[in-house]
């Protein structure tokens, strides 16, 4: 069933802050991987846990097992090939398709690019070099629980990712993260370096900043490694940025994030650093020459997203960019490009206008700035003024940068003196710690703080003012928006570590240390908002591919088929209530974005609060089958319909339940066990057989382009044959059915009949439809005496065991039906543990052992060579040597 999703927008609005900042403060959109809307919270369901069924002494507080986890939603969310195999079971390839996008204008039927058939005339030499009509867009990161590539929260989680590995690196090292947070940095930053087109000067023709259409997506709650074309009405168009198209804030954010691949990479991979440099520079000179305004400093090169991330404006991801750009080449023009001001202009007050960057939140230097917000994807300033402040001292700068941490952290004199031991709303113990921050800090006048220096040393010795703080729940977690809090104060609390880093002060830190334990569990519900933490935690994240419905349906299986390990979900709202269902996408959505600085956060904390007895967890994560037991991934039902003398009628449904990961079945053979004993003895032969194909739902559903084919083999002189039957050419997953009949000729003249099921092997124990009492369909059970076999490998049933013997081919390594080179070369490599060969399957091994010695080498790969070579028979191959 196809389902038009819908988009949710939420404004956020802080009601405790100044005048002066709310008419500075960009009010952001925020959109979900939606699909319905969420069902209404009831009085009876707002409900908090017991507080004497749980301590606070209990919660597990690790900040390196927070921030082993926390990678491992990344894992999750890649997209491509090269995940199958990987860290996460249930995650493979997917969206291979977009590595073969049509390179055309797109139509109605949203199949192409976005780019003119006149621009890609002009550029087909470099978007097209092997002139196959088609692009490359494969690889990088899904966004949330949906699989489109988005740009902006994509560029801004790698850039953040990238950022607290730059900061807090040898956290990574200790906690023996390092490698993994590489891996992710890597699948992020290829995919953006891939998707750069330079020409000969280095200069960006195209960039590929979105693949996907949201409104499409959305149409289906389904695994991504299912999501292709065999779904109805499906496409997977590609975004790029060009002088046509300009997206100068995809093209700034993603330069910010290749910048700070640069630095992480430098010293130990120099070649693909330098690479990542070059692309970040000609993105970022890119931006700007595209970059263009109308009065009022409204953007007119922004992106296309869809409506579901659409930007504000692109100053602040160019002076993210810009920023990072100047750590990497020491070039003071990138810092000048943020806070130049044309001194040769006065106003009345004196004041002389921005014309960098800043000047989309300072008019002038008569005036400054207070960041309500934070660091997220469409408002990277707090990230920006954290980076900027220890470059240029300025006390405008640290002002700004402190500011946002005071207001955070911070209450008033008269709320921190009034606040509770005991939450009195909820009666439970206040999780979160009381604030020290009471104040402000006073940098002196706007018109002064401009350019004046100082250092982070001098910032304790301050005079201090009051100032507006941001509202905290009844259990003190800082609560800017209840739609995603928990990545909103994650951020926060990546920039106290960075602040502590820079200037030694720990005031900050101490804050940070107390939110991440109220994220860890010491909350009112008892919850921790990271999924898969402890027994308590959120375990129900609004995420397809973990979620694994086979019905396009978020409440099908109301229990999640996988843990989405590390996943940070929305969180509490402004009561400290959280409500843990996949459809909420509220309190429990889950994206790229979300986990970014929660990484940082995780390593920073480490960094500064992190003890001896904090590991991260050994054999993680555990195996689904250490989790699930016995895993069946393929099942075959069967009923028995019409029987008599003349024949025997069977109904076969085989279910392809893949989940490790979930795939389509591209071949199925399903062998049915049966004796013509009775015909021999009246001396008829397998001839005097007839098959009848009763239905086929593959042939029903594809129109007749594909239909199940049937060979009946007789293997041995007693008369035991099977019929097996194959579906080749038809992708599918879930159920499929076929119905055949078994017939006997007539026996002589006076038109007797002797078939007899009661001798066949996969008839026994099955009882007809008519003796119980039901349909044909309502009668499959599952059955265990016919066999299913996938891509050559046996998945299903017990043959005969003088049949078993014929199950093998001998020589047929990779399972494929056929004995070819390509065998002897799998089994080459095999034999001599090559690391990168292609897994060896257990019925391969099986096939393998042609000389039957219980054994596999030379000699077996002697063997096939030697039948290849037509130097033995098929049938010397499983002879013993």
């Amino acid at each position: 069933m196809k389902v038009k999703l819908s988009k949710q927008v939420l404004v956020a609005a802080c009601s405790l802050c100044t005048a002066a900042a709310m008419a500075a403060t960009t009010v952001m959109p925020v959109f979900a991987d939606a699909g319905e809307k969420p069902p209404e919270v009831t009085e009876e369901e707002r409900v908090f846990p017991d507080p004497d069924s749980f301590s606070y002494d209990d919660v597990e507080i690790n900040f390196a097992k927070a921030l082993q986890y926390s990678l491992y939603f990344y894992d999750a969310n890649k997209c491509g090939p090269g995940i199958t195999g990987g860290n996460l079971e249930w995650r493979g390839d997917c969206h291979v398709e977009d590595a073969t996008i049509p390179l055309k204008p797109m139509g109605e039927d949203f199949k192409g690019t976005n780019l003119s058939q006149e621009f890609i005339d002009e550029h087909k030499d470099l978007l097209d070099p092997d002139g196959d009509g088609l692009i490359d867009c494969s690889g990088g990161m899904h966004d949330a629980g949906d699989h489109v590539k988005f740009c902006l929260p994509g560029s801004y989680a790698a850039s953040t990712v990238g950022w607290g590995y730059y900061e807090f690196r040898d956290a990574y090292v200790k906690t023996g993260t390092q490698e993994h947070v590489e891996d992710i940095l890597h699948w992020f930053n290829d995919f953006y370096m891939k998707s750069t087109y330079l020409d000969e000067n280095g200069e960006v023709v195209a960039y590929c900043y979105q693949v996907g259409e949201g409104n499409i997506d959305h149409n289906y709650w389904i695994a991504p490694e299912l999501q292709n074309e065999n779904l109805l009405d499906f496409a997977r168009p590609a975004y790029f940025a060009t002088t046509e198209t300009p997206a100068s804030d995809m093209c700034a954010g993603t330069a910010a994030s290749l910048a700070i691949n640069y630095l992480n990479f430098k010293d130990t991979e120099p070649e693909y650093a330098a690479e990542s440099l070059q692309k970040a520079i000609a993105l970022y000179d890119f931006a700007v020459k595209t970059h263009t305004e109308t009065e009022g400093l409204k953007v007119t090169s922004l992106g296309y997203d869809g409506g579901f991330y659409t930007s504000s404006y692109d100053y602040d991801e160019l002076a993210w960019a810009a920023v990072w750009l100047y750590e990497c080449t020491g070039e003071w023009d990138y810092i000048d490009d943020i806070i130049h001001v044309d001194e040769t202009v006065t106003g009345d007050m004196g004041a002389h206008p921005y014309t960098g960057y800043l000047k989309r939140i300072i008019a002038d230097t008569g005036n400054c700035w207070q960041n309500i917000w934070v660091h997220c994807w469409d408002t990277v300033w707090g990230g920006v003024f954290a980076k900027l402040a220890p470059i240029t001292n300025i006390s405008r700068d640290w002002y700004i940068f402190r500011w946002n941490l005071e207001y955070w952290s911070g209450m008033n004199e008269q709320d921190a003196a009034a606040a509770p031991t005991k939450a009195e709303k909820n009666n439970v113990t206040m999780a979160a710690s009381v604030p020290a921050v009471t104040s402000h800090k006073d940098f002196g006048l706007d018109d002064q703080i401009w350019n004046t220096k100082i250092t982070a040393e001098e910032i304790a010795d301050l005079p201090t003012k009051d100032g507006a703080f941001l509202a905290k729940t009844p259990a003190g977690f800082s609560m800017l928006n209840e739609y995603g809090s928990a990545r909103y104060d994650a951020a926060a609390q990546l920039c106290a570590c960075v602040y502590a880093k820079e200037t030694g002060d720990n005031t900050f830190v101490d804050w940070a240390e107390g939110q991440m334990e109220y994220i860890m569990g010491k909350n009112p519900m008892n919850r921790p908002y990271i999924v898969g933490y402890s027994p308590t935690a959120a375990s129900h994240p609004h995420h397809r591919a973990a979620h694994g419905s086979k019905t396009l349906n978020m409440d099908d299986p109301q229990t999640q088929t996988h843990v989405l390990w590390g996943a940070l979900v929305g969180g509490p709202d402004a009561s400290d209530w959280h409500r843990d269902i996949t459809k909420d996408y509220i309190y429990n959505e889950v994206a790229v974005d979300y986990n970014a600085a929660f990484v940082g956060a995780c390593a920073g904390l480490y960094n500064f609060c992190g003890t001896e007895d904090m590991k991260p967890q050994s054999n993680f994560p555990p195996s689904e089958a250490s989790m699930k037991g016995d895993i069946v991934e393929y099942k075959l039902k069967a009923s028995i319909g019409q029987e008599d003398n003349m024949a025997t009628q069977v109904l076969v449904e085989i279910d392809n339940s893949s989940f490790l990961p979930p795939h389509y079945l591209k071949e199925t053979k399903v062998r049915y066990y049966f004796s013509i004993a009775e015909l021999l003895k009246n001396g008829q032969t397998l001839d005097d057989l007839t098959v009848r194909m009763d239905y086929d739902a593959m042939k029903s559903n594809t129109d007749g382009k594909h239909e199940v084919t049937y060979n009946v083999v007789q293997y041995n002189d007693k008369g035991d044959c099977y019929i097996e039957l194959t579906w080749t050419g038809y992708e599918f997953y879930g159920t499929m059915q076929f119905q055949f009949a078994l017939m006997a000729q007539v026996q002589n003249e006076e038109y007797t009949f002797i078939w007899d099921p009661t001798n066949d092997y996969s008839r026994s124990g099955l009882s007809t439809c008519d003796e119980l009492g039901v349909t044909l369909a309502e009668a499959l059970t599952e059955y265990d005496l016919i066999t299913m076999y996938v891509d050559g490998e046996h998945v299903w049933g017990k043959a005969p065991a003088d049949a078993q013997e014929d199950e093998t081919l001998y020589g047929d390594v990779d399972c494929n039906g056929t004995v070819e080179i390509a065998d002897v070369v799998l089994l080459s490599r095999y034999v001599a543990q090559d690391k990168d060969a292609k897994a060896v399957t257990a019925q391969g091994l099986l096939n393998a052992d042609c000389v039957k010695d219980g054994t596999v080498d030379m000699e077996d790969i002697t063997a096939i060579a030697r039948y290849l070579a037509h130097l033995i028979e098929a049938s010397q191959l499983g002879k013993a040597s």
